[in-house]
């Protein structure tokens, strides 16, 4: 069993407070993200975890056993790179097996565990090639398969997809996810890319200013975000934020619709998905600013006293720069939040 526990690890650099008592359960074969923009402290927190840092507060178990303590080598774990750390000098043979070789196994063994690996990420026909010759993505599934050519209990990756162009990227996903499913590994990924953290994770957890700030499946934070700071941060484009003032307890006026909400409070924030809206002859009022074709969707962009409001339409909608439209959001969509950016549930 390779669950992992990490219990409230700090960490500072100087003055700065990079993790601030960081506390994760992940289970046995979860594939766990980390998502959060660059220095929210998620790959702190995986260099912890792998021993490359020491905490300066905290401990982390991994199958019951805790090994902060430990030296990096005897933590039985693996880790991925964001320039993979393919060695130039050597063959995809040799890559795959360097961390075989350093634990001293035998050559029969060696060359039996390169072999299943080399098959489990399609690379059996490349053995013999150097890096030079292989492409972005090959050199990735390289650095992969050195990496679970030693059975680590844990997969630790840094970001290992952001130097591969996009098409990559796509294809470099759905193989990441079915080769660590197959090898039964526990993994934790690091992302600042909110795609590859709803396409590929068990669970995410949104990291922000050295916290875990929600921890949930991918589609529950993104359909219920505990705040402003999740729903913006989650969505592209982002949701809309709008201000709405209460008109009796427990109904609100928001860009000219009245809708019911909360109750008990005089005014809030109402957050709608672009994706979330359609064109009635009635809803919210928008002025098309701006109009941007999208292939399948049209981003319909409005500003008014300097709230950002948006709309991904049907790229068959009629709508015109500088027209006036009606937006009718999707009542279940709809989510509230404090003026300080906090989640409401709505009591109606």
């Amino acid at each position: 069993m390779a669950n992992i526990a990490i219990q409230n690890i700090t960490k500072s650099f100087g003055s700065y407070d990079a993790l601030k008592g960081v506390g994760l359960a992940v289970a046995d074969q979860e594939f766990l993200v980390l998502l959060g923009a660059s220095g929210c402290g998620k790959s702190t927190l995986l260099r912890i975890i792998a021993g490359l840092e020491s905490a300066d507060l905290g401990e982390v178990h991994v199958g019951g056993e805790r090994i902060d303590q430990l030296q990096a080598k005897d933590r039985r774990l693996a880790m991925v790179f964001q320039n993979y750390a393919v060695f130039p000098h050597l063959t995809v043979f040799e890559n795959i097996a360097f961390g075989l070789r350093m634990h001293k196994q035998p050559q029969a063994t060696v060359a039996a565990k390169v072999e299943q690996v080399a098959r489990m990420v399609h690379l059996e026909a490349l053995l013999d090639r150097y890096s030079g010759q292989l492409s972005g993505g090959q050199r990735q599934r390289v650095a992969l398969a050195r990496a679970l050519a030693v059975e680590p209990r844990v997969m630790l990756m840094d970001e290992p997809l952001s130097n591969l162009d996009a098409l990559l990227r796509l294809e470099m996903r759905a193989e990441l996810k079915s080769i660590l499913a197959a090898s039964k590994t526990t993994t934790i990924y690091v992302t600042h890319d909110q795609v590859e953290a709803m396409s590929l994770a068990d669970r995410i957890a949104v990291m922000h200013h050295g916290v875990i700030v929600q921890c949930d499946t991918p589609l529950e934070i993104y359909r219920n975000p505990v705040n402003t700071f999740v729903a913006g941060f989650i969505g592209n484009p982002p949701m809309n934020f709008i201000a709405a003032q209460a008109v009796q307890d427990g109904v609100f006026e928001a860009r000219g619709l009245r809708l019911q909400g909360p109750k008990g409070c005089s005014e809030l924030l109402l957050g709608i998905r672009p994706e979330d809206m359609q064109l009635s002859d009635a809803g919210f009022a928008c002025q098309a600013g701006l109009i941007e074709p999208l292939g399948p969707n049209v981003l319909v962009t409005d500003v008014q006293g300097g709230e950002v409001f948006r709309a991904a339409l049907p790229s068959t909608a009629t709508v015109s720069k500088g027209h006036s439209l009606f937006l009718q959001p999707d009542l279940e969509r709809v989510r509230w939040f404090t003026r300080d950016g906090q989640s409401v549930k709505s009591t109606s």
